[in-house]
């Protein structure tokens, strides 16, 4: 290899690294954040309070769930855990498998959400038995608004749309 192509091959592999760094820094970002805000939630908001927000369309709350998503399965929490913590660690293996490919940055994106957002849930089911959710919007239909999430669900659920999206229409490299 001539001088100038080893340096090219280490810019491209200092970049790859710097993307990695920052993937992670967004992980850690996402379930930090969520974690603070159910921290002060649990400290701050008295169970059945109510709070509006986002001009009347949104409300904070504190709910304690102890399923899955919608209290599902919450009667088994050792399913639960263990569904969660084979959650991300899948969620791990195939980051480590996606960073070895060039390219492809909406599904690093959308896999390095998911990532915080896994971490965020599963650190609340292990260190509390449940997940702290506080968000809700406000609509004319009951059932929607009853519906309580949190900035880690956000971040699961804007991170799958990233993958699929990435998976059916972005370009490979």
């Amino acid at each position: 290899r001539t001088d100038r192509g080893m340096r090219a091959g280490n810019r491209a592999n200092q970049r790859r690294i710097i993307m990695e760094i920052l993937s992670i820094l967004t992980g850690a970002f996402v379930a930090g954040c969520d974690l603070g805000i159910k921290k002060y939630t649990e400290e701050n908001v008295r169970d059945g309070e109510e709070r509006r927000i986002w001009k009347g369309k949104g409300i904070y709350r504190k709910v304690h769930n102890k399923g899955l998503m919608m209290n599902h399965l919450d009667c088994r929490p050792k399913l639960v855990k263990g569904m969660s913590a084979a959650a991300l660690g899948i969620l791990f293996f195939w980051e480590h498998l996606l960073w070895k490919e060039p390219g492809r940055k909406l599904a690093k994106l959308g896999t390095s959400l998911m990532l915080g957002g896994a971490v965020g849930n599963t650190y609340d089911r292990f260190k509390r038995g449940y997940v702290v959710d506080y968000l809700s919007l406000k609509t004319k239909n009951r059932k929607l608004s009853d519906i309580t999430f949190n900035l880690s669900d956000l971040a699961l659920f804007a991170g799958a749309v990233l993958t699929v999206w990435s998976s059916l229409f972005g370009k490979k490299r």
